[in-house]
């Protein structure tokens, strides 16, 4: 399998260990593009920072549906974990509305534990995936 079908495709079947270097290898690719983002100064680092999330979620929507694949599950499945992740991370809106100089508010337990749980989940998955078991 190629590399472009290995990290851009989400149809196929990959292995538990070509799962698990796909990923080791988006996030290594990641690191290297921020730290020269860093030295160069092009982009601000946070918006950097955002691409490199959307790009590396991209490729681990096609790593997981190929592992997904490969264990006999539906594909699709890996869309739940990447939603959970965004939903999270989208309710730190709610902490930064809570932080205004009003003192806190009801929904800033919400900015404070979504983010966690959404993270949570979306390792949990990725384990889950990386470790199942081939079907045959």
């Amino acid at each position: 399998m190629s590399i472009v079908k290995l990290f851009l495709w989400p149809r196929g079947r990959i292995g538990r260990l070509s799962f698990w270097r796909g990923l080791l290898v988006v996030l290594l690719a990641a690191f290297a593009a921020d730290l020269a983002n860093y030295m160069a100064g092009m982009i601000h680092p946070l918006q950097m920072r955002f691409y490199l999330a959307l790009a590396c979620l991209f490729v681990w929507l096609c790593l997981a549906a190929k592992r997904l694949e490969d264990a006999g599950r539906s594909r699709f499945l890996a869309a739940i974990p990447a939603a959970l992740l965004i939903a999270g991370l989208a309710s730190v809106a709610f902490l930064v509305g809570a932080l205004d100089g009003r003192g806190p508010a009801p929904t800033t337990m919400i900015g404070f534990f979504g983010p966690l749980a959404g993270v949570a989940a979306f390792l949990g998955a990725t384990l889950w995936i990386g470790l199942a078991k081939t079907k045959a």
